[in-house]
């Protein structure tokens, strides 16, 4: 199910960056977005763990332990969309 609802998500990238391909945007900005989403998918599980700590300190526990049970089922889908992300824009980025 995550896959599936993550991948769609990622892949859907590719309309914002066409809406702004159309209206002229220029290389670099779809370069940095490039850039910004390979740097995401590259500490996706430091930032996963940072919000299960965050969410303990609020006091969220029940919560907390819901995301620890939910990340190994999560993250790797999340990944695949944070990397189909980069590469659409990248893709932008060149053509």
């Amino acid at each position: 199910m995550w896959w599936v609802l993550l991948g769609v998500l990622g892949a859907g990238w590719v309309f914002p960056v066409i809406g702004m391909k159309k209206a002229g945007g220029p290389w670099w900005v779809f370069l940095c977005m490039a850039g910004l989403w390979f740097l995401v998918f590259v500490v996706a599980e430091p930032l996963y763990d940072w919000g299960v700590r965050l969410r303990r300190k609020l006091g969220l526990v029940r919560l907390a332990e819901l995301g620890e049970r939910m990340k190994p089922r999560v993250l790797p889908p999340a990944r695949l969309a944070l990397l189909l992300m980069a590469l659409i824009s990248l893709v932008a980025c060149f053509l």
